[in-house]
Parts: C-alpha cells; sequence; structure tokens
C-alpha cells in the first residue's frame, strides 16, 4: 500500500507508514486484540524539508541576502531572520568585540596637590606666631625663628633648643590661639617659664619669654 505522504510502498497489513509514520488509508489490522500505540519518531530517517519550513520556497539557488530564503552560497534553505546558514556556515560577519578599558593599576598613593591650584583663592593659614631665640655671647650666628601654627603647641626642648638641658625634654609650656590672641601657660616641673605663666597669659608682639635659660621674642603673625 503507498502512502500518500510520502509515496513509500507499505505491506498491506500496516496502518501507519514505515517511513514518515503517517496513517494509511484501507490497511488491515492482524491482531486487533494488540492495541495500537502511537509510533515514536525516528531522528535516523530523513524528513520532507517542505514540511519542517512550510512557508519556505526550498532551494532558491543566488539569492542576495540570508534571513528568508536560501544560503546563498550552498543553496540550503534558511527561515525568516536566519543570518548564518547551518548547513556551510555562510553568514553575516559578527560585530567586532570592543574591549573594556583596562583600570588604571592602584599604586596605594594619591597626591590631592599634584594639580595647578589658584594662587589666589589661596587663604593664609590663620594662628601662626614665632619665637626667635635670643643670640648668646656663646653663638656665632643668630638663631632663627621658630614657626609655629595650630591652636594649640606643645613646648619642649626638641622643638626649642635641642641641646639646652634646663628646658625639659617633656612639656616646658603650652602656647595656644583663642580668638586670635596668644596665650602662653607653664607646665614645666621646676617652674621655668616666664613671663610669670601660672595662668594663662595674653602675649603680645615684643614680650620677651624665658624658658629655661633661654629667653625668646614672640611675634604673632
Amino acid at each position: 500500500m503507498r502512502c500518500s505522504n510520502c509515496g513509500w510502498e507499505n505491506p498491506d497489513h500496516n496502518t501507519r507508514c514505515e517511513k514518515c509514520g503517517s496513517a494509511l488509508s484501507g490497511g488491515r489490522v492482524n491482531n486487533p486484540q494488540q492495541p495500537q500505540t502511537a509510533p515514536q519518531p525516528n531522528f535516523n530517517k530523513t524528513v520532507n524539508e517542505a514540511s519542517v519550513f512550510p512557508d519556505m520556497p526550498a532551494n532558491i539557488p543566488n539569492v542576495p541576502t540570508v534571513g528568508g530564503q536560501s544560503c546563498p552560497k550552498c543553496g540550503y534553505p534558511l527561515r525568516p531572520n536566519q543570518t548564518k546558514c547551518p548547513n556551510c556556515g555562510w553568514g553575516q560577519p559578527a560585530a567586532p568585540t570592543i574591549p573594556e578599558p583596562k583600570p588604571k593599576p592602584n599604586t596605594g598613593t594619591s597626591n590631592p596637590f599634584a594639580g595647578t591650584v589658584n594662587p589666589y583663592t589661596q587663604v593664609a593659614s590663620a594662628n601662626k606666631c614665632t619665637l626667635t631665640p635670643i643670640k648668646q655671647d656663646a653663638e656665632d650666628e643668630a638663631p632663627q625663628p621658630l614657626v609655629f601654627k595650630g591652636e594649640k603647641n606643645d613646648l619642649n626642648r626638641a622643638n626649642l633648643d635641642a641641646d639646652n638641658m634646663t628646658i625639659t625634654s617633656k612639656v616646658q609650656a603650652q602656647l595656644t590661639c583663642e580668638n586670635g590672641k596668644w596665650y602662653i601657660q607653664d607646665t614645666s616641673a621646676q617652674q621655668t617659664t616666664f613671663v610669670r605663666a601660672a595662668e594663662k597669659t595674653a602675649l603680645k608682639d615684643g614680650d620677651i619669654i624665658l624658658m629655661g635659660n633661654r629667653q625668646f621674642i614672640f611675634k604673632a603673625q
């Protein structure tokens, strides 16, 4: 019995086509007691391409574009919007991949002052004063002024006169700035800071301060 779907010649007792599985009209059943089961698809057999792509004309050569009819290289039928031929691999080139920029290595250091700044926008540093040591007889040159900044400075041997053992290495006195005025207060164990600074004392330019055996001229800036 010939299949009306694919034309395959089947034995007369078959009820379905051996090739495509379609129902055969007029087929006989040898064993009516045996229940009929749905045929299992056989993926090893060749299928009709027209049944896979029913809305597409098959094997149209020399089609200028991919995605609608046939591959221009091998003539294989293509689905709508298909950009690559599954038979020969022909297709539109893939879009170029733009590499992502590599992050700059982190050196762990940053300098916020590396760029050029506007000098006219800089504000003069507030709370600044100098203590200028008075030249002693044993000294060849006059000492340079000592600059102190901020609201509070602890004065000691290290930042006043490193080799002077009459100034304590701890805190000889505290130099503070409050509301634009400078004050000094003795904190040494031997009480060797003068102007007599048992309490906070306002300082003015030209005041001489004795710490240990070293005198300093005060000047606010």
